[in-house]
């Protein structure tokens, strides 16, 4: 069985994450560092010199890193126990 997670790191619930990171064991200044990692971002756009208002950010990780793909991987870890009665291979490429 093949799923591809198209923008995958673009769909990262951070309430979703930082509840899974606090069932890790991940708790304290840890988690709040990590949830200070993930808040109060904001994207904008440059079309031909001109830039668009900031907008924040409320999903995804920060991709680029490595903090980005171990939260992404976090994520995702338990996705094989949702799949009844199939053999997932998870990788990231």
């Amino acid at each position: 069985m093949y799923l591809a997670l198209a923008k995958a790191f673009d769909t990262v619930n951070h309430l979703i994450l930082l509840g899974k990171l606090g069932g890790y064991g991940v708790t304290g200044t840890s988690l709040k560092c990590l949830e200070s990692y993930l808040s109060n971002r904001y994207q904008q756009v440059s079309i031909d010199g001109t830039l668009s208002a900031p907008t924040p950010i409320s999903i995804g990780v920060p991709q680029g890193s490595i903090l980005g793909l171990l939260l992404f991987l976090t994520y995702i870890n338990d996705l094989p126990n949702e799949l009844y009665q199939k053999l997932p291979y998870l990788y990231v490429c």
